[in-house]
């Protein structure tokens, strides 16, 4: 049981979000709101569907994080000016500010999942990993 790679990848993940999710509690943000902010920090103005092309997440999921990120001021939705139906996402300066304190979390559990791993192994687990995601990405497109 111990061997299956879906329920390692999945044990690694709820504690990633536990851990991370107590580190960032007191800004109000989660894991996932926090990895769309730093998407944001390098495609800022992005709309919904360009996150969601990240994400891979449904509308409706991206619209609650987007909301959630506005009610605390960490984005503010900008309507195209080329498009009138569009919005834009742009980090507030507070949505700016707060990267260091979420790569300090990011950071640590890094730190504590790859504890006692070799250099090569770590290259060799993200490579077959980002390999892991590409399969899975070419599925949805079906």
């Amino acid at each position: 049981m111990r061997k299956i790679i879906g329920r390692n990848i999945s044990i690694l993940y709820r504690n990633e979000n536990n851990f991370v999710d107590v580190k960032l509690k007191k800004y109000n943000l989660n894991k996932v709101q926090a990895e769309v902010l730093l998407f944001l920090r390098d495609d800022n103005g992005a709309n919904l569907t360009e996150i969601n092309e990240l994400f891979l997440f449904n509308k409706a999921t991206i619209t609650k994080i987007i909301t959630h990120l506005e009610k605390y001021n960490y984005v503010n939705r900008v309507v195209s000016e080329s498009d009138r139906r569009e919005k834009g996402i742009y980090l507030t300066d507070k949505g700016r500010n707060i990267f260091s304190s979420i790569n300090e979390a990011l950071k640590g559990w890094e730190d504590i999942l790859i504890d006692n791993i070799p250099n090569d192994d770590i290259e060799k687990i993200k490579n077959i990993l980002a390999k892991m995601v590409d399969n899975v990405t070419t599925l949805k497109e079906i």
